[in-house]
């Protein structure tokens, strides 16, 4: 791995190559730092370099890099000057970069942001602020969730609004409207239900659960989302996904099935990860869900998968989640997927 890292940061400094030939390199960097503390400690300053690069894609990746790297949140202050960047990619980036944060002063930075003229960094510093507990930005959210290129990342970031007795009126109107609505997208939808759950509504909670068991395209969102709202009845379904062979998802269902957070949980994420006849991606989930649980037996089993199995691949991931071993969860969204499948946050 680092003599393949070190290749890519050559190609960083070349340059004069096609944009496209450093774009790739930075964003594998960025993956690959994911893995390794090693990586992230070597290339913290590469990032920090480049994040006044001429290419402004790079510049949105070495923000990500960056806030990955610094275990000490030295250079935090570098990223979020970034979020006056010319390009409103870049400060989407940057956004994106240190909205799992708790540093000084970071939220009046987002608060600030609420007047970006582009909706999806508006958005996206008013889901940051929104999961801090700050709902200055819910407003924003709204509109967002009014418009189909932002409303399934602002149906997200707005359950902490409809939890608030104050802001719920208007969110769950909205999430009712979409809801019940006749066009609207399946995505979309499960998110609603998800917003809608988290009121108590009975009927939106079933519906999360029977897209769990047997949707389409959004059934590991549902699946997701089951598991993260802890929904009456989702942990059967997920458990029952997580033991069937035959079922593409259950690595997806492992994953969930941690959130709630069980002693059944932890049985099946060790067993999957340790069995050597196991797919190679059910067994990365399995040690995502074992980092979730965060329990002493979790970090036991991660540690033997980590001297015994014989997959490189689940070695790696395994030893990343044992690097990651104690973060909070909202840090942890930083570094995964370790997998390659993304998580609903």
């Amino acid at each position: 791995m680092g003599p393949f890292a070190d290749d890519l940061a050559k190609t960083l400094d070349e340059t004069g190559l096609p944009r496209k030939e450093r774009e790739a390199a930075v964003a594998d960097l960025v993956e690959r730092c994911k893995e390794s503390a090693e990586l992230r400690e070597r290339f913290l300053m590469r990032f920090v370099l480049l994040l006044s690069d001429d290419d402004p894609v790079i510049r949105g990746w070495a923000c990500l890099g960056v806030v990955l790297c610094d275990d000490e949140g030295s250079h935090v202050e570098r990223v979020a000057r970034l979020l006056g960047d010319p390009s409103p990619g870049v400060r989407l980036q940057a956004a994106h970069a240190l909205a799992p944060l708790e540093a000084e002063g970071l939220h009046e930075r987002f608060v600030a942001c609420l007047q970006d003229p582009d909706l999806l960094v508006r958005s996206t510093c008013a889901g940051a602020l929104a999961s801090a507990g700050d709902l200055r930005g819910v407003d924003v959210l709204l509109e967002a969730a009014g418009k189909r290129r932002t409303r399934l990342d602002a149906l997200l970031a707005l359950r902490p609004a409809a939890r608030d007795a104050s802001r719920r009126g208007p969110v769950e109107a909205l999430a009712t409207r979409l809801f019940r609505g006749v066009f609207t997208r399946r995505f979309d939808r499960v998110a609603a239900a998800a917003l809608l759950a988290v009121t108590g509504n009975r009927d939106a909670g079933a519906f999360l659960v029977e897209r769990a068991r047997r949707g389409g395209m959004e059934r590991p969102m549902a699946m997701e989302l089951c598991g993260e709202l802890r929904i009456d009845g989702g942990e059967a379904v997920v458990s029952s996904v997580a033991a069937d062979p035959r079922d593409p998802l259950r690595g997806t269902a492992l994953r969930a099935l941690a959130c709630y957070g069980g002693p059944e949980a932890q049985e099946r994420c060790a067993r999957a990860l340790l069995d050597e006849a196991e797919d190679s991606d059910v067994r990365c989930d399995a040690a995502e869900g074992l980092l979730l649980l965060g329990s002493e037996d979790s970090r036991q089993s991660l540690e033997k998968a980590r001297e015994t199995v014989g997959d490189d691949r689940v070695r790696r991931v395994a030893t990343a989640c044992l690097e990651l071993f104690g973060r909070p969860e909202s840090e942890l969204r930083l570094y995964l997927p370790l997998s390659g499948e993304e998580l609903i946050s």
